[in-house]
C-alpha cells in the first residue's frame, strides 16, 4: 500500500514526465510548427509557475493559526512544490530554447523559483523554532 507522500511524489514525477515528452521534437525540428503545438501547454505551465508561490504564501500565512503538525505537513508540500517548479522551469527553458521571448520567461521563472525557495526556507525556520519551543516546554524541569 502506498503512503500519501509516495503518491504525491509519483504524481509529481508523472506530471513532469508528461510535460517533458515532446521536448526532443521541439529541439530537433526547431521550426514554428513545433512551437505552435506546444504554445498552449507552455502558457499553462508558465501560469502554474506563477500561481504556485502565491498559493504557498497564502498557505504559509494561514498556517500561522494552525498547529505544529499542519506546519510540518505544509513544509513537506512546499518542498515537493519546489521540486515540481524546478521541473516546470526546466521544461519551459527547454521548450523555448530557440525563441526570442526566452529572456522574459527566464526572468519570470527565476523570480518564481527564488520566491518559492525563500518561502521554503522561511517555513523551515518557523517549524524548527516552534519544535524547539515545544521541546523546551515539554522538558521544563
Amino acid at each position: 500500500m502506498m503512503k500519501k507522500t509516495d503518491a504525491t511524489k509519483l504524481i509529481g514525477l508523472l506530471f513532469s514526465l508528461i510535460l517533458l515528452t515532446g521536448c526532443n521534437e521541439a529541439l530537433i525540428t526547431g521550426g514554428p510548427s513545433a512551437f505552435m503545438s506546444w504554445q498552449p501547454l507552455l502558457i499553462i505551465t508558465l501560469s502554474c509557475l506563477m500561481l504556485i508561490p502565491i498559493l504557498s504564501l497564502a498557505l504559509l500565512i494561514f498556517s500561522q493559526w494552525k498547529h505544529l503538525q499542519f506546519k510540518i505537513t505544509l513544509q513537506r508540500y512546499l518542498h515537493s512544490s519546489l521540486i515540481l517548479m524546478l521541473a516546470i522551469g526546466w521544461f519551459i527553458e527547454v521548450g523555448l530554447a530557440q525563441h526570442h521571448d526566452n529572456k522574459v520567461n527566464l526572468i519570470i521563472t527565476l523570480c518564481a523559483l527564488a520566491s518559492q525557495l525563500a518561502l521554503v526556507v522561511f517555513a523551515f525556520i518557523r517549524v524548527n523554532k516552534q519544535q524547539k519551543m515545544l521541546y523546551r516546554a515539554n522538558n521544563f524541569l
